[in-house]
């Protein structure tokens, strides 16, 4: 029994430096994506830029949809998606809104530089699927924050209008701040769930 030890060691051992290779390949196709875009970095040059072999990449995420699979998943916890968690203490409907607003427009305006990454991937099986997560997590927060108002056709339009990211961009393009920005937009969602009688507790 005691001659086990070591074998659980080794496993133990090899089992964080195959995780820690894992996170610095990731981590570098990330930085070649941003840098070249994903059509143009490849996986020699992220192999460079991570200090491994093409072919170790390839035993850890089978080909290069594989990798930018992990690459999006990884982006998907480290970019902070928000969700209805941030509305945890929110007094009233207004006081959500503000805070949904003020959420997606920092989240936007944080990865903005990502979404011309991946934005001409949008057929990408991998892109595809995180995409899919990624707006169930938003809609859930969108309906959690504006309650009845998030089913309206009109009033969830204009929301989704105010809160879209080529508007965010379009605004911000306009030497307005993203704290004018996000009082802006909190202001117009609040008036417009006032209007529609929906600002209530």
């Amino acid at each position: 029994r005691p001659a086990m030890a070591p074998r659980r060691y080794r496993l133990t051992t090899r089992a964080v430096s195959t995780a820690a290779t894992r996170h610095r390949i990731v981590k570098a196709a990330a930085a070649e994506y941003q840098k070249r875009g994903f059509r143009v970095a490849t996986l020699s040059t992220i192999a460079a830029r991570a200090g491994v072999s093409r072919g170790s990449i390839l035993h850890h995420f089978r080909d290069a949809d594989g990798l930018l699979g992990a690459v999006l998943d990884d982006m998907l916890v480290t970019l902070e998606v928000p969700d209805a968690r941030l509305l945890e203490g929110a007094e009233g409907a207004e006081e959500r809104a503000r805070r949904f607003v003020d959420a997606m427009l920092r989240f936007y305006d944080r990865t903005s530089e990502w979404w011309t990454v991946f934005g001409p991937e949008i057929d990408n099986p991998a892109v595809q699927a995180r995409e899919a997560v990624f707006w169930e997590v938003i809609g859930a927060f969108r309906s959690a924050a504006l309650g009845s108002a998030a089913d309206d056709r009109v009033l969830g339009a204009a929301v989704d209008t105010l809160t879209h990211p080529a508007t965010v961009g379009l605004f911000r393009s306009r030497d307005v701040s993203l704290d004018e920005a996000i009082e802006t937009f909190g202001d117009l969602v609040v008036n417009l769930l006032r209007r529609h009688g929906l600002a209530g507790p």
